[in-house]
């Protein structure tokens, strides 16, 4: 006996709305991956947490109205396990196709990332109200501490004023953003990848620094940076005219929200000196260095570049102005 056509048009209409909610999940799915390969492929961008909370919030809630809507429309025992076989099985297929091709995908589909943002704004928004209380108790407390600890360190049998500076500086690591000592944006030098070879040295002679960041085209797509003595080589054969990309490293990036002991324990596991700081949206708001860390603790580090106004100049024969 054949089953009647009601039940027909019910499973043919089921398979149809399982057909295109998982499409969406694929779309949503790639959005998704392609931003944490972004950020992971950026050398740690803090992956994850540079997307956007709105659209966090979004990718969440509708996983999980995926999940819902896929176990109702199966009605089976298994359905929750087989609606998450379908996301899985699905999922993997859209990481093979937009694997290497993530940043296309993300330009592609700017407008349905706006949209979702927009839904979901609101929401995010309120949330975030909550936790901005509850960070701010946290600083709070954090700053009662370091008044404690500031007042244990003036009452200790301390007699160096040094000694109590250094201290006082350590006690406030935990209590100070990468933020507060990054240099902006505005005051960084770095290179574009478009630049010669000639272009590059005289940058770096004219800055005297020897670790400088490379951007590909804005400030905002950080490559990496280029360490200086890794073209001593070139100019020691004479060579002017040299492919220095090729010599580009891997950058690191911090939100500016990290403290900065974090970031002294991460500067120490990962061997490196310097990282860019990135906003909320990866966008690069400036640049900190080991050096900055430490003139936290013992003060500001002068070294050979560092010059300082003269106390005494000379404006005729024996004469002088102090």
């Amino acid at each position: 006996m054949e089953p009647p056509s009601s039940d027909l048009n019910d499973y043919f209409s089921r398979g149809i709305a399982l057909i295109l909610i998982l499409l969406v999940f694929a779309l949503i799915s790639g959005i998704d991956y392609a931003f944490r390969t972004q950020n992971e492929t950026s050398s740690d961008k803090s992956a994850g947490k540079n997307l956007p909370e709105a659209l966090l919030l979004f990718l969440l809630l509708f996983k999980i109205a995926i999940i819902i809507l896929s176990s109702s429309l199966l009605s089976l025992i298994y359905a929750v396990p087989l609606a998450f076989t379908l996301m899985l099985a699905t999922e993997g297929s859209v990481i093979h196709l937009i694997s290497g091709r993530e940043k296309i995908y993300l330009k592609k589909c700017y407008p349905i990332i706006w949209f979702m943002c927009a839904i979901t704004s609101p929401l995010s928004s309120f949330i975030a109200r909550f936790s901005e209380v509850g960070e701010e108790e946290k600083e709070d407390r954090d700053a009662q501490e370091f008044e404690e600890m500031s007042e244990i360190i003036d009452e200790a049998n301390i007699q160096g004023q040094e000694e109590k500076k250094m201290l006082k500086g350590i006690a406030a690591l935990s209590n100070t953003s990468v933020y507060d000592i990054m240099r902006p944006r505005v005051e960084m030098v770095s290179l574009s990848t478009s630049m010669s070879s000639r272009q590059v040295m005289e940058t770096a002679i004219e800055c005297g620094y020897s670790r400088l960041p490379v951007y590909d085209g804005s400030p905002d797509n950080i490559k990496g940076f280029l360490y200086i003595k890794d073209l001593v080589g070139y100019l020691r054969d004479g060579i002017s005219d040299f492919q220095w990309q090729k010599h580009i490293r891997r950058a690191y990036f911090v939100p500016g929200s990290k403290k900065i002991n974090d970031l002294l324990e991460e500067f120490r596991q990962k061997k490196i000196h310097l990282a860019m700081v990135v906003d909320e949206y990866g966008g690069t708001d400036g640049i900190v260095t080991l050096e900055d860390v430490l003139e936290e603790i013992v003060g500001e580090i002068e070294d050979e570049s560092d010059t300082e106004d003269s106390e005494a100049t000379q404006n005729q024969v024996n004469q002088y102005r102090v």
